[in-house]
């Protein structure tokens, strides 16, 4: 009979995940997954990301909630009515499902904890999640 095999930690060091490098017009993000859906039991996928100056996702939404947690740099976080500007380091943003949210970075670029939906993981790094296996 085989052995079952039990939950495994996931490590992985600052260098270490599946990255991706996202456009928009001249600025670029750097986005890293350090944990898929599927490793963390289908709850949500988590990852740094770090942009350029500049750097603006436009306001959207999702039908799941979202998270950012600001570790570097100066942010505008758009919430639907008023931008929040000047978000800084230490900050955390929660999104609900359905609330219009977006980011601009300020003039040092910035640097995100984040917390996906399945949507923005499939959209970001397709609908195959890595695995311990893969790295």
């Amino acid at each position: 009979m085989p052995e079952r095999e039990g939950p495994k930690v996931v490590l992985r060091g600052p260098a270490e995940g599946e990255s991706i490098i996202l456009p928009m017009g001249r600025q670029r993000a750097r986005i890293t997954r350090k944990a898929s859906r599927t490793e963390t039991g289908g709850h949500w996928a988590i990852g740094e990301a770090s942009q350029d100056p500049g750097f603006d996702n436009p306001p959207h939404t999702h039908d799941e909630a979202e998270a950012f947690y600001v570790l570097e740099g100066s942010y505008t976080f758009y919430t639907g009515t008023a931008p929040a500007e000047g978000v800084g380091p230490g900050t955390f943003v929660f999104i609900p499902p359905g609330a219009v949210n977006g980011f601009r970075t300020g003039p040092e670029g910035g640097r995100l904890l984040c917390i996906w939906p399945s949507t923005v993981e499939t959209a970001f790094f397709g609908g195959h999640p890595q695995s311990p296996a893969d790295q």
